[in-house]
């Protein structure tokens, strides 16, 4: 699947939407992100990797947004991982609880073994 956006790569890894968002993450990339996964969702899919590894700063509606995400594939019973998260984000997901719903790990092999029931 090729993607239509922008500034988010998407991409099938067995049955885990894979989204790699990239740049600086505010409403109007949230709100991509947002849009597609509620997509996948409605769709059956119930694994999404987000890649962070584009991503240098995320402000407080771009936060809004992840946090929105997480709330709506913990919803639908999904599994849901981050990789390649900055020191600076891991910290920022941290002081908004996000790391207690969602684990977060060094590499996208990591998560995707975690996601399909691997690791």
């Amino acid at each position: 699947m090729m993607s239509q956006y922008k500034t988010i790569q998407v991409r099938e890894e067995g049955d885990t939407l894979v989204v790699n968002v990239v740049g600086y993450l505010n409403s109007l990339l949230g709100e991509e992100v947002e849009k597609v996964v509620r997509t996948r969702l409605d769709n059956g899919g119930r694994r999404i990797l987000l890649n962070f590894q584009g991503t240098r700063m995320v402000n407080s509606i771009g936060i809004s947004f992840v946090i929105g995400v997480v709330e709506k594939v913990m919803e639908w019973e999904g599994r849901m991982a981050f990789c390649e998260v900055s020191r600076i984000n891991r910290d920022l997901f941290r002081v908004t609880g996000l790391e207690k719903y969602v684990r977060s790990f060094d590499t996208e092999k990591e998560a995707l073994d975690y996601l399909s029931g691997n690791a």
